[in-house]
């Protein structure tokens, strides 16, 4: 009972960090989840088709999308600048909330607990 309880994964949204071992390993990450990711922090800005630090998005067991974060440490702000789902991943209410409190999360942890998010999350809702 305990082995199946460990291997359920959890349910909610969370935010990974771009090198977590989930991920790390591109080719990897591409055959168990079918999630393209690379970090763009040594890519040159204009070549970057998502941003500078983009956090990869898991809810339950799969990549949903990815979110570009910048930590604004003298304003004590984290804003999402933008948001990417994954094909055929919608932007629901309920899927809205649960971002929202896993990116309220992420702000706690980070030290920045104002928060910046509307305009990414309109800019996906309309994609």
């Amino acid at each position: 009972a305990r082995l199946a309880q460990a291997a359920e994964a959890p349910q909610g949204i969370r935010f990974l960090s771009p090198f977590d071992p989930a991920i790390r390993d591109r080719k990897r990450a591409l055959r168990l989840f079918g999630f393209d990711y690379r970090i763009e922090v040594f890519v040159p800005e204009k070549k970057r088709q998502y941003g500078y630090y983009v956090l990869p998005i898991m809810e339950g067991d799969r990549f949903i999308g990815r979110a570009d974060m910048k930590a604004h440490r003298a304003e004590d702000r984290l804003e999402m600048k933008g948001l990417w789902l994954e094909p055929g991943v919608k932007l629901t209410g309920a899927r809205e909330k649960k971002i929202r409190s896993a990116f309220a999360t992420l702000a706690r942890f980070t030290g920045t607990p104002a928060i910046e998010a509307d305009a990414a999350l309109r800019r996906a809702r309309d994609a």
